[in-house]
């Protein structure tokens, strides 16, 4: 019997029954949810912002190689902050202490949490369709 692989890539693979991570694996059965999140973004937006914002209002005392420096600098930040994320897999059988955090392009991140929900709701589905049709035989 073969296992559905619903996605395999980055050193992720998601099937019918696990979660596998580059660091570890998880059951799905254990998973409450998994979420993806962009934490750069929180550290990088401000100060990026900011700088932009200063090479825009003092552009008359500046040299043009600092106002493209200071807003290059910036928007490469801004960009790469957008397109690195983490996925965060929340589960029952972790401890409080144990954080199970997986860092990488935030595509790819996305692409694997459709798929862990995918595997969740077909396994949830599955369990729906049991549970109703034992309650329509009674």
């Amino acid at each position: 019997m073969s296992v559905r692989v619903y996605y395999r890539g980055g050193g992720f693979e998601v099937n019918e029954a696990l979660l596998k991570t580059p660091r570890k694996s998880y059951a799905l059965e254990r998973i409450e949810y998994v979420s993806v999140t962009r934490p750069l973004l929180l550290f990088t937006g401000p100060p990026a912002i900011g700088l932009i914002g200063f090479a825009l209002s003092f552009w008359r005392y500046l040299h043009w190689g600092e106002i493209f420096t200071l807003a290059g600098l910036s928007a490469a930040a801004l960009i790469l902050a957008t397109r690195v994320g983490t996925l965060r897999v929340h589960s029952l059988a972790l401890r409080d202490d144990e954080v199970a955090q997986s860092f990488g392009p935030i595509d790819r991140l996305r692409a694997v949490r459709g798929a862990v929900e995918a595997a969740m709701a077909r396994r949830g589905g599955k369990g729906l369709a049991l549970q109703q049709a034992e309650g329509d035989e009674s």
